[in-house]
């Protein structure tokens, strides 16, 4: 016996879990937003790029896009998310056991050029005049009671632009230690080739959060007007929970733990005189050697991060 099924209007419906077109057209940013345990994963951030763009373009979102500096475009600048290789923070002050390490901005940007080398891109283009102003510090409670402050910010709230591509409109922004440090309405912070060549002293807690900076940096950037394509890279810095990082902290620890052994006298507590040359040539070759084994590794996470985006652009039909 076969059922009948009478059709009928429906009184009342769910909202949809998913951004509707009004909610998009209002906030273009929602159709960016993804689960942290993608982010990681390349493939997956660049399918889910190329189906935003599919849904935006038969939503009427973006017109056809012609590429270069348009601040006067209908479209919204379209932001890649930030591709997560290292914590992203950077600390210094009370009792340091080992240099810190931090990639310069002009380090970073040559690694940068050096990895986009190879799919054509040119950076060479005077720079869009965007800046992204969103920069205050958050911290995730995990207990009601506790507070934190209110006034901490990231760097001055003036990020722009580092590189760009005229030919592909492409445009990149990097988010270093020294663009990223908290700032209060009374501490406008201190630069950190200050402190690394010693001309000004370190403060008792000099705190970065490049990360956290660059993923507000995105996320500014993608509520602004313009016809190119932007991809935000941050200092990857040291994760304590890095194995590899560990080990390499480790070394370190253990060479300088044998140099103490064999120059200072256990009894006085310090070293004889004519042993403190020779122990200070020992201590720069092991801080050198950390230091460079380090930075290395920091390097590599930053190009993992560029590696991402090329990918990005690609399953985007960019380039």
């Amino acid at each position: 016996m076969k059922a009948r099924i009478s059709v009928a209007p429906v009184k009342k419906y769910a909202p949809p879990k998913y951004p509707t077109l009004t909610a998009a057209n209002r906030e273009p940013a929602l159709l960016r937003k993804l689960p942290s345990r993608w982010q990681k994963n390349a493939a997956v951030v660049a399918a889910v790029g190329m189906l935003g763009v599919i849904s935006l373009s038969s939503c009427g979102i973006l017109s056809s896009k012609v590429k270069g500096y348009n601040p006067n475009s209908e479209n919204f600048l379209n932001v890649a998310p930030v591709f997560i290789h290292g914590a992203g923070t950077g600390s210094m002050g009370c009792m340091m056991i080992a240099p810190p390490v931090f990639l310069s901005e002009e380090e970073a940007l040559a690694v940068i050029k050096n990895e986009t080398e190879n799919s054509g891109l040119d950076f060479s283009a005077e720079l869009p005049e965007y800046i992204a102003s969103s920069n205050k510090k958050t911290y995730e409670k995990k207990y009601s009671w506790e507070r934190y402050p209110e006034n901490e910010r990231l760097g001055d709230g003036s990020v722009g632009l580092d590189l760009y591509d005229g030919k592909n409109g492409i445009a990149l922004a990097y988010i270093s230690m020294d663009e990223a440090q908290i700032t209060t309405d009374t501490y406008s912070g201190i630069s950190l080739d200050a402190i690394l060549d010693g001309t000004e002293v370190v403060p008792m807690g000099w705190n970065s959060y490049p990360r956290e900076l660059a993923e507000l940096t995105a996320d500014d950037f993608s509520q602004q007007r313009g016809d190119i394509d932007v991809g935000v890279f941050y200092d990857p810095g040291i994760d304590w929970t890095n194995e590899e990082q560990k080990q390499i902290f480790d070394d370190y620890l253990s060479k300088s733990n044998e140099i103490f052994k064999t120059y200072v006298n256990e009894e006085a507590g310090n070293i004889e005189d004519e042993n403190r040359d020779e122990f200070t040539e020992k201590m720069d070759e092991i801080n050198a050697e950390y230091e460079t084994d380090m930075k290395l590794y920091i390097e590599e996470q930053l190009r993992a991060q560029v590696r991402d985006f090329i990918e990005w652009l690609q399953g985007q039909g960019i380039i």
